[in-house]
């Protein structure tokens, strides 16, 4: 304001010298135009009524002298005198208009302006008795010309009332502000200032309670906001128009691994440049909804991002991220499963359909038939164990059917699992032995069984003729751990983090000999989890194969 007040009173008093000084100038010049109008007709009249007197006219001006410019012209327009330029050098007058005026009345006057002077003449001619024409003539300066001369000491003048202007203004505006400044906002109607400012001051005070009515509810809205978005699992973002972040909330700033305060303000690129999120803030910013599937860090996410709309316009974005890395790998796992599972009910069936529709067509010889339909037994088995192992890890997803935990005793569970693997072992002349401590675990017996049956059967299967398993129950601080450990052809790394998938053959050719339907280890992962077992696999190829189960302590 102080800066306002003086520069107002500095330009006031500079319009005011310019203005007094515009209208001095007028007037003062239409004074001095028609003084020295006056003075040159007078000085022509006595210089004329001086030629009448004298008979030869030239003579005259032998000792003439004046500070205006004298001339004679005859009728004919011929100078015969000029006090300031060589007469014979001078053309014809006779168009001058002062000439004209004098030659055909007496009297004549004129003025010419020049614009490279920036000056006006001023002409006054007399016919004298003799009939030649006496002109007097003078320059003035124009009001442009006038202004020039004087603009120095107009400057000066200037420089002087802004100065005193300045000093004026500074002190004025020092005292009319002072109690402006000394003004107590937070409290507007405890001021003892100018009357005029009550008005003011009162819906000042008026507003502030409004404002922070209004603030409070703010407060608490964005307080129960925050707690909302920031407890949400959920990564929540949201967007202005122009696509830069206006909110994250802490899911949002884990996923993409960025601090939310520090990209408040910032352009989403500066968040994620996937090109799946691009493309949906784009299409949201179009006022489309959109999803899409966004993998980060090993797990997916669900994006959806949906414009916000005003008046019918995009006024921002939002953008939602769900985890469903469970669902997305349940659902590759049942598309996989599906695929597998029609492929493994498929080959038993075929060789089934093959083999009865040659007996059927009675192509095959007679002593053919009992190989065809030892054949169709055997496929007919493998069939059924793939079905029950099917339905067995169907049970185990959904964990019904299971039985009561009870104190099972896992050196006896072990034996009986290799008692009954026992004639496959003598086939293969495999030395199959259990040894340890007889050590207690909570869990389903029927369950357990299976799971170590499957463990050893598939160590016997993969062990070559003449090899070793050995089943071994032992503790390890709280836990109990039982191996299964052979020599036979081992696992290859690349292999390892697969063999508990479901249908996952290292070599197909011999699953396929060996009978196995590819679900054996996937039914042991299974049991583990519902038992709180940890699962490790040791294994190298030609060296042997070594699966632990670390049972938890019983309580």
């Amino acid at each position: 304001m102080t800066r306002k007040i003086f520069k107002s009173v500095a330009l006031t008093s500079a319009l005011a010298v310019l203005l007094a000084a515009a209208l001095m100038a007028l007037t003062l010049f239409g004074v001095y135009e028609s003084g020295m109008t006056e003075e040159l007709r007078a000085e022509a009249g006595y210089i004329c009524h001086a030629l009448n007197r004298e008979e030869n006219e030239l003579d005259f001006f032998e000792d003439f002298t004046t500070k205006n410019r004298v001339s004679l012209i005859a009728t004919d327009g011929t100078v015969l005198y000029d006090s300031e330029a060589d007469a014979s050098a001078l053309g014809s007058h006779a168009d001058r208009p002062e000439v004209a005026g004098a030659i055909a009345s007496g009297h004549g006057e004129s003025e010419r302006y020049s614009d490279t002077l920036a000056q006006t003449t001023y002409y006054c001619a007399l016919r004298t008795d003799r009939g030649n024409v006496l002109r007097v003539a003078n320059s003035r300066s124009s009001m442009l010309g006038l202004y020039l001369k004087g603009l120095p000491l107009l400057c000066l003048v200037l420089l002087a009332v802004l100065c005193v202007s300045m000093l004026i203004a500074r002190l004025v505006a020092r005292r009319f502000v002072a109690p402006l400044n000394n003004l107590n906002l937070d409290a507007p109607l405890e001021n003892e200032v100018y009357d005029e400012l009550s008005p003011l001051l009162t819906r000042m005070d008026r507003q502030y309670r409004e404002i922070d009515r209004q603030m409070r509810a703010l407060s608490d809205a964005r307080q129960e906001l925050a707690a909302i978005t920031e407890n949400m699992r959920e990564g929540l973002i949201v967007l202005d128009r122009k696509g830069c972040v206006l909110s994250m909330n802490g899911s949002a700033a884990g996923i993409f691994g960025v601090d939310a305060q520090a990209r408040v303000g910032a352009d989403m690129l500066s968040v994620s440049r996937d090109p799946v999120v691009q493309q949906s803030v784009d299409a949201a910013l179009k006022g489309e909804d959109t999803d899409g599937m966004l993998e980060r860090n090993g797990r997916h996410y669900q994006l959806l991002a949906g414009p916000v709309l005003k008046e019918g316009e995009t006024a921002g974005v939002v953008l939602l991220t769900l985890d469903v890395t469970e669902k997305y790998a349940a659902e590759v796992s049942r598309r996989e499963f599906t695929a597998n599972v029609s492929h493994e009910l498929k080959t038993p069936l075929t060789s089934i359909s093959g083999y009865a529709e040659i007996i059927r067509d009675g192509v095959a010889r007679a002593e053919d038939v009992p190989g065809f339909a030892a054949r169709i037994h055997d496929e007919a088995s493998h069939l059924l164990t793939l079905i029950n192992d099917i339905l067995e890890l169907s049970r185990l997803d959904e964990r019904r059917g299971l039985g009561e935990h009870a104190r099972i005793r896992l050196l006896a569970a072990a034996r009986e699992a290799a008692r009954r693997l026992e004639p496959l072992a003598r086939e293969k002349n495999i030395d199959l032995g259990v040894q340890g401590e007889d050590l207690e675990i909570q869990g389903d017996k029927l369950l357990l069984g299976e799971m170590i049956y499957n463990l050893v059967d598939n160590a016997v299967k993969y062990t070559p003729e003449g090899g070793r398993v050995e089943v071994r129950v032992a503790r390890e601080g709280r836990s109990a751990l039982l191996s299964v450990q052979d020599n036979g052809i081992g696992i290859p790394e690349e292999h390892q983090p697969h063999v508990f998938e479901r249908f996952y053959r290292v070599d197909k050719s011999h699953s396929r000999a060996t009978g196995g339907t590819g679900l054996g280890l996937s039914i042991v992962k299974h049991g583990a989890a519902i038992h709180g077992a940890k699962l490790r696999l040791v294994s190298a190829p030609g060296k042997g194969t070594c699966v632990t189960l670390a049972f938890p302590p019983v309580e």
